[in-house]
């Protein structure tokens, strides 16, 4: 009897807060990510293999004869300008040496030749020589003055070869391939390492002639990178089919930092022409065995169950037809478990989630 008395007492000092049984309170509300739907043109695409490729890649020959005394190494990164192969060149500057002596005593024999031509003149004008010395000293002058231009032509040419004993790179560019080592001779013409530029990249594809008329040149196109995505524009519509496969070539120009040379890309083609549709993402579906369903935030934050059926897509969004309207809030994260009726608090959508 005491306890009890002291238990009220206990209550009339606390007050109603104390209370031994809890009353029982709601769920909170689920933590969502929403996105809205919008109104807009979409095509129909079907999925092609691509390749990147790059834009200059460059098999670089040998445009002399030569012993390699130095290549580049596979992976070595080469400036435009520098060196990628270098060739044995010891014969030909000692011929540049030769023909600079040959120039000197050429111009030499000019000079004499043009003294002699001068003071024969004179002499000639008193008549104290006859003509043919001096039609002798004309003609030595201008075989010395051809064989001094010759001379330095055949210098020029020595020393343009003396140049292209250094095969070098036309661009900035990857050594990808090396096809003669050091030691090897290098026949003129000879490839010796591939050049491949591992910046001015674009995508290469092929399609069918049915989706030629839905690809023009600047449409934009998206493609699938590994579980990233991307979008390029066509740069390039190469209007002539293959003998077997008759599939056209496509070029995609894309500034995606993230590609490589060689990297197999899918790329969404249309097939049809453009219309419009109410899209959502992706992830707003949600898959049932008596159906697929969206849950739609409403005004009052409570998760609305929509029964919808899917229509054209592209890589990331879908058409949906029936009770979704363009700007409706769609749940995209978080509607797995989700009961209609449910009260919801949208979380914004972190960047790059």
């Amino acid at each position: 009897m005491a306890y009890i008395k002291f238990i009220l007492s206990l209550t009339l000092v606390l007050g109603p807060q104390f209370s031994f049984a809890e009353e029982k309170k709601g769920p909170p509300p689920a933590i969502v990510v929403a996105e809205k739907a919008v109104m807009q043109e979409i095509a129909p695409t079907a999925l092609y293999s691509a390749t990147v490729i790059s834009r200059d890649d460059a098999n670089l020959s040998a445009e002399i004869a030569g012993r390699i005394t130095w290549v580049a190494e596979v992976g070595d990164r080469i400036k435009a300008g520098e060196p990628a192969v270098k060739l044995d060149d010891i014969f030909i500057q000692q011929q540049v040496i030769e023909e600079q002596s040959i120039i000197q005593s050429e111009k030499a024999k000019f000079d004499l030749h043009s003294k002699e031509v001068k003071r024969f003149t004179e002499l000639l004008e008193h008549n104290n020589v006859a003509r043919s010395q001096l039609d002798q000293a004309i003609s030595d002058q201008a075989v010395a003055r051809s064989n001094m231009a010759s001379s330095r032509a055949r210098l020029v040419q020595a020393e343009e070869r003396l140049r292209r004993t250094n095969i070098v790179a036309p661009f900035d560019g990857v050594v990808s391939e090396r096809l003669l080592q050091t030691g090897e001779w290098a026949d003129n013409g000879a490839t010796v390492v591939r050049l491949v530029s591992a910046s001015n990249l674009e995508i290469q594809t092929h399609i069918p002639a049915s989706s030629l008329r839905f690809v023009t040149i600047g449409a934009s196109l998206s493609y699938i990178n590994g579980t990233n995505s991307g979008i390029g524009k066509v740069r390039a519509l190469v209007p002539i089919g293959g003998d077997t496969s008759r599939l056209y070539e496509l070029r995609i120009a894309t500034d995606d930092e993230s590609l490589v040379a060689g990297k197999l890309l899918r790329i969404a083609i249309p097939t049809e022409h453009e219309r419009e549709a109410i899209l959502v993402p992706r992830d707003a579906l949600v898959l049932r065995r008596e159906g697929v369903y969206i849950f739609r935030v409403n005004e009052a934050s409570v998760a609305e169950r929509i029964q919808v059926k899917t229509g054209i897509a592209d890589l990331n969004r879908i058409e949906v037809i029936g009770g979704i309207n363009a700007n409706d809030l769609v749940i995209t994260r978080g509607g797995e478990n989700l009961r209609p009726g449910m009260t919801v608090t949208v979380k914004p959508l972190q960047a790059g989630s």
